[in-house]
């Protein structure tokens, strides 16, 4: 009896093992298709738009002719008012050589003189019987014509180192002292082919060894046989420019 119950049960668990599903097992699942991203463009370089440079005026020749018939001979008018923009020693070498006819004027004593050549205005110091080159006459009428109680006319004039000054008609004349001053001519800023041109001469060498050499030498007598030297080497230059000329065109002009 007991062998039989057993084996009833056992049946039953068989049976029940037999009749429970499998367990349902996962379908693999199905890989996301592949998106493609686009890369981003870079966004193209804004047109720069056009600037319009402004020209440069073009280089004025040198004058050779007078403008005026009056008592001065006179560069042209153009010319001389952008040369008074700036200092141009190389083209004042050229207005003063021999076979340029403006007029020349000396002071006739020591002078403090408004720079007119551009920029910051400031006085300088002419000396007496220094030669310059007249440039331009300022008449000393007033608006409408009226002449000015006590005025008087005034003069832009070119000096040998290239600066524009103005003077006053009483302080120049046309008389020739005999023997005309000049300032120091600023020979390092003259151009390569002018320093060449004007150590072609003899003299003009010679004199620039005399003042290389008294001018390395420490002191103060050195310093005044410098200085003596240095306006013997300026006057070969003024006598070379006055009598021989023969400079090349500047470059550096207005």
């Amino acid at each position: 009896m007991k062998t039989s119950i057993v084996f009833a049960v056992l049946s039953l668990t068989a049976v029940g093992c037999a009749a429970r599903p499998p367990a349902p097992v996962a379908a693999p699942e199905a890989a996301a298709p592949a998106v493609e991203v686009a890369a981003p463009q870079e966004a193209p370089a804004p047109t720069p738009s056009p600037v319009t440079a402004e020209a440069e005026p073009a280089l004025l020749d040198i004058p050779t002719t007078c403008t005026s018939s009056g008592d001065y001979c006179l560069p042209d008018g153009e010319f001389v008012k952008r040369l008074c923009t700036a200092t141009y020693p190389d083209v004042a070498l050229s207005l003063f050589a021999k076979d340029k006819p403006f007029s020349r004027m000396y002071l006739r004593g020591d002078v403090e003189a408004w720079n007119a050549s551009g920029g910051r205005t400031h006085k300088m110091r002419l000396a007496f019987d220094e030669e310059v080159l007249v440039l331009r006459r300022r008449s000393p009428e007033g608006k409408g014509g009226i002449m000015m109680v006590g005025a008087s006319a005034t003069y832009d004039v070119l000096r040998w180192d290239g600066s524009c000054v103005s003077v006053m008609e009483g302080e120049i004349t046309k008389a020739k002292p005999p023997a005309a001053k000049r300032p120091t001519i600023p020979w390092s800023r003259l151009e390569e082919r002018t320093k060449d041109a004007l150590l072609a001469s003899p003299r003009i060498k010679a004199m620039q060894a005399r003042m290389t050499k008294e001018c390395a030498q420490p002191g103060p007598k050195a310093q005044a046989a410098c200085e003596r030297a240095d306006a013997a080497f300026t006057a070969a230059i003024a006598d070379f420019v006055r009598t021989s000329g023969g400079l090349p065109t500047p470059s550096r002009r207005p």
